[in-house]
């Protein structure tokens, strides 16, 4: 799947990653770490090395989708489905980052609706996590189609500060 988008500011390129993008992923991955440390970060990342580059292997062997524009790779977003089969019909997104070039111009959205078609053909449900203070991604769920369900209280410490995060989950009629 690929889509193209014309704005006055960025041309944008929506495909799926594959492990040819692995250092180009590891760079921006490397950024949303960096700058958000309270939204992004797995144990494998916190041990780094071979652990970091199985699971970043491991996630580009799925379904990662990345946005490009202005020559560079400027947003990702992850899918992925439980192998436990009782879970099968509940997806998730995970990991979803725009570089600061490419917020406000619909980008998140477009990686989002990416994703959603993605998994309207194998779960009837997709659920996600978002920080209760990241107001312009809670609004970008919600514009796809997202209500929170519920709160994780305290779900993430950084640095001596908590941070709480809301459940979202979207339907897809069947």
């Amino acid at each position: 799947m690929t889509s193209h988008s014309h704005s006055a500011e960025v041309d944008v390129e929506i495909r799926r990653l594959t492990l040819d993008d692995l250092d180009i992923f590891r760079e921006l991955r490397g950024e949303a770490l960096q700058r958000h440390p309270q939204t992004f970060g797995s144990p494998e990342e916190d041990d780094g090395g071979d652990a970091m580059l199985a699971a970043y292997r491991h996630w580009l062997g799925g379904t990662m989708f990345g946005a490009f524009g202005c020559g560079s790779l400027i947003g990702l977003a992850g899918f992925y489905v439980s192998a436990d089969k009782r879970t099968r019909h509940r997806g998730r997104i995970y990991s979803v980052y725009v570089t600061e070039k490419g917020r406000g111009r619909g980008v998140g959205d477009r990686l989002i609706k990416e994703l959603l078609s993605h998994a309207q053909a194998c779960v009837e449900q997709v659920h996600l996590e978002v920080l209760s203070t990241a107001s312009a991604a809670i609004k970008a769920y919600r514009r796809n189609g997202f209500e929170v369900y519920g709160t994780d209280p305290r779900a993430v410490r950084v640095g001596g500060v908590t941070y709480d995060k809301y459940l979202m989950v979207r339907t897809f009629s069947q």
